[in-house]
């Protein structure tokens, strides 16, 4: 586990982390801010209902004809359609991009009300600008970076038009000084909200780690194990694939212990942990700390030659650690047996069946001689030695 303080993380500072986890990140993210995202559409298009009964009241021809078009005719639907696109699972990926460009439409859109004012010299305020430059920092659960993008060019697109439409000099400075001094504010405090957001899933990525990592050995604890195999399990029943279940021991551990000590048995084991790690690299693959001397692993899709010769690649593993073993009837080495239940998950059946005939395999190779890889599957069983 990185121990690397939150602070400290490579990538905080950029807003970005490696890509292996600012993709977990950016999952995260979007499964945390998906609430909040529906709610600031909701809020937005109340609020241009509002705005739009404001302009139907106050609003002289033609220029409530035109406003009334750009809220209800561009803004509402692009409110509508990206409010939507928040309840389709397939779009979740790109829910960013969705609410950028629904947040960018808003904002032109407003730029668009001020210009048609503007051409009829109707005192429209442009404080609306400074309205949907907030939000689209502070509430739609936008990341730093597409926030930024639709605020400042947002701000560039009011410039424009008011250049356009002729704002004297005077008045055009304090605006834009306005409407910019928001996007300052808009882009160290989106700056420093996902900093923060940053932060928490760091602190609590450490969190799981520390309640699923076997303190020791740095492998998956029995819990951990329990919840991600049945998970595994559940997919192999779905896809008709085959599993590989391995219950395996240290040998004559106890033994160890009362011979070398119990500070010398906790780096074995550790030097155990990290050669079944060295064999479990696929995403579906899992090895765990069982329990004492006891490791657990499941192995995803392999066939039954590949699964058994892996195992015996993890026994001659631990066997080239070459670790003395004085005490064992094995082998004048640190060992290790291992019982394999090689099988086709079935309907009706839990990964609890599995561990329970790996277990009855492992029983085998200790009743053989230990230092072997025992294999069992449903129809009958088969070992080798």
């Amino acid at each position: 586990m990185d121990d690397t303080p939150p602070e400290q993380a490579p990538g905080m500072r950029q807003l970005r982390f490696a890509d292996g986890l600012e993709h977990m990140f950016r999952r995260y993210h979007a499964d945390a801010f998906l609430a909040r995202m529906r709610w600031s559409l909701l809020v937005a298009a109340a609020v241009f209902l509002l705005f739009a009964l404001l302009d139907a009241i106050s609003l002289p021809e033609p220029v409530r004809t035109q406003v009334l078009a750009l809220r209800l005719g561009l803004i509402m639907p692009t409110l509508a359609l990206a409010g939507f696109a928040t309840y389709l699972p397939r779009l979740r990926p790109w829910l960013q991009w969705t609410a950028s460009a629904a947040s960018l439409v808003c904002g032109l859109g407003v730029v668009g009300i001020i210009g048609v004012a503007r051409a009829h010299a109707f005192p429209l305020p442009y404080e609306g600008i400074i309205l949907v430059i907030f939000a689209v920092y502070f509430l739609t659960g936008l990341r730093f970076m597409p926030a930024m993008l639709c605020g400042w060019v947002t701000f560039v697109a009011y410039l424009g038009m008011e250049m356009l439409a002729g704002t004297p000099g005077h008045v055009l400075l304090y605006n834009a000084f306005f409407v910019g001094s928001a996007n300052l504010i808009g882009t160290a405090g989106c700056y420093f909200l996902e900093y923060a957001v940053r932060q928490h899933f760091l602190s609590q990525r450490r969190l799981q780690e520390m309640a699923e990592k076997d303190f020791l050995t740095g492998l998956l604890n029995r819990r951990a194990f329990s919840a991600r195999a049945a998970s595994t399990w559940r997919q192999a029943q779905r896809e008709k694939h085959a599993v590989g279940v391995a219950m395996m021991d240290v040998d004559y551990f106890k033994r160890y212990n009362d011979h070398y000590g119990h500070a010398a048995g906790d780096e074995t084991l550790r030097q155990v942990a990290q050669v079944l790690g060295q064999h479990a690299r696929r995403p579906l693959d899992i090895v765990a700390r069982y329990g004492g001397e006891e490791f657990v692993g499941l192995w995803y899709d392999l066939s039954a030659q590949d699964m058994q010769a892996l195992l015996e690649r993890v026994r001659a593993g631990v066997a080239a650690l070459d670790l003395p073993h004085a005490a064992s009837d094995a082998s004048p080495r640190v060992s290790i047996s291992i019982g394999l239940a090689y099988l086709q998950p079935q309907p009706g059946e839990g990964i609890e069946d599995a561990l329970r005939l790996a277990d009855m395999a492992l029983y085998q190779a200790k009743e053989q001689g230990r230092d072997r890889v025992v294999c069992k599957q449903p129809q009958g069983p088969g070992s080798t030695g």
